[in-house]
């Protein structure tokens, strides 16, 4: 028996809206580790980026930009974070990277310790993004 024509158009318009409802959900981007904070690849990094609206803050742990970075990234060497950490917003959201992981682990890590979140690492650093092909400065 099929639907009288009448439904027809109200059954596909809610078809629509339920579907149209879970495109705007926000993407839940990385893994979250032990320490607290999520891991991202450079791929959800950027999705990150423009799904945040702005608010995303980029930091940077290298040393003066060593090879190049993030667009809008900030820099804060790993060994002042400490210092800067009173400075920062603890209302937005954080993405950190260092030219190695072990930067980014220990500085999500302090962001987390310091009561910050979300906070995202990225995971292999600088080196993984360039990789990916996104661009840099």
């Amino acid at each position: 028996m099929a639907f009288p024509s009448k439904y027809a158009g109200a059954l596909l318009l809610i078809a629509f809206a339920v579907i149209c409802a879970g495109c705007m959900q926000p993407a839940q981007s990385g893994s979250k580790t032990p320490a607290g904070y999520n891991d991202v690849t450079a791929q959800e990094a950027r999705s990150l980026k423009h799904a945040s609206e702005g608010k995303l803050v980029i930091i940077d742990l290298s040393t003066a930009y060593e090879d190049g970075h993030l667009p809008m990234a900030i820099n804060i060497p790993l060994d002042s974070l400490d210092s800067k950490i009173p400075g920062l917003d603890k209302s937005r959201p954080y993405l950190v990277y260092g030219q190695t992981d072990d930067a980014g682990i220990a500085g999500a890590t302090k962001l987390v310790k310091a009561g910050f979140s979300p906070v995202y690492r990225l995971k292999g650093g600088y080196a993984s993004r360039v990789t990916a092909g996104y661009p840099a400065e």
